[in-house]
């Protein structure tokens, strides 16, 4: 598909004042804000993409998603870790 990119879920937390991370490696294609996370029947736009460093030189990518209600989205991601998953761009939205 021409307008998605795949995202592997590694991590996620939660920074105050800015919200949800979910953190890990893009798989494919390109990610950028704008853009949406799809999983478990959830479709949740993606507010910022960062760069994060893990300390030994290793980097992640950390999308902060736009989100009022983290709760049911904490209970996904935990199943979710080590799983990859798909992201719609923006124009594959609208």
């Amino acid at each position: 598909m021409q307008n998605t990119a795949q995202f592997l879920l590694q991590d996620w937390f939660n920074i105050t004042g800015r919200g949800l991370v979910i953190a890990g490696q893009i798989i494919r294609g390109t990610i950028a804000a704008g853009d949406f996370v799809c999983f478990n029947d959830e479709v949740i736009k993606i507010k910022s993409v960062e760069i994060g460093d893990k300390g030994s030189g290793e980097f992640f990518t950390g999308l902060i998603l736009e989100i009022e209600n983290q709760t049911p989205i904490l209970f996904s991601l935990k199943k979710l870790k080590g799983e990859s998953f798909l992201i719609l761009t923006a124009t594959a939205v609208n």
